[in-house]
C-alpha cells in the first residue's frame, strides 16, 4: 500500500502494537518514501530488532525532519544503526526517545551522530 506513495510526508503509525515483527515488515515500505519528513512511531513495542531495522530503512532518506520513537522498549543496544542514520539528516529539528531504557553509552552514541550535523 506504502509502495506508491512517494510524495508522502508524514506518516503517523503511533500507538498501534506493531512490535518487532511489523516493524520489520514496515521497512521496506518506508525506504521509498523519500520525501517523508515526520514519522511517528510512538508506544509500538518495536524492540531492538525493530528500531535497526526501521533506521536501515531510512538510511538513505534525506528529508526528515521529525522521527517520534519513544516507548518502543528501546536500549542502548538499538541506537547503534539509529544513531549510524541521523549522520545524513541535516533537516532533523527533532528526535524523541522519551520512555525508553535509554543509558549513558547509548545517549553518547545518539549525540556523537547529532553533532556532526551541521
Amino acid at each position: 500500500m506504502l509502495y506508491n506513495k512517494v510524495g508522502l510526508t508524514t506518516l503517523g503509525l503511533s500507538n498501534n502494537m506493531i512490535t518487532t515483527g511489523g516493524a520489520r515488515e514496515l521497512a521496506p515500505c518506508l525506504e521509498g518514501l523519500t520525501k517523508l519528513q515526520k514519522l511517528s512511531m510512538e508506544s509500538n513495542l518495536i524492540g531492538n530488532a525493530g528500531c535497526n531495522a526501521i533506521a536501515q530503512a531510512l538510511k538513505n532518506n534525506i528529508s526528515l525532519r521529525e522521527i517520534y520513537l519513544y516507548n518502543n522498549e528501546l536500549t542502548c543496544d538499538g541506537l547503534f544503526d539509529l544513531a549510524d542514520m541521523l549522520v545524513n539528516k541535516k533537516q532533523l529539528t527533532t528526535l524523541g526517545l522519551e520512555y525508553n531504557r535509554i543509558r549513558a553509552r547509548g545517549c553518547n552514541k545518539i549525540m556523537e551522530s547529532i553533532e556532526k550535523l551541521p
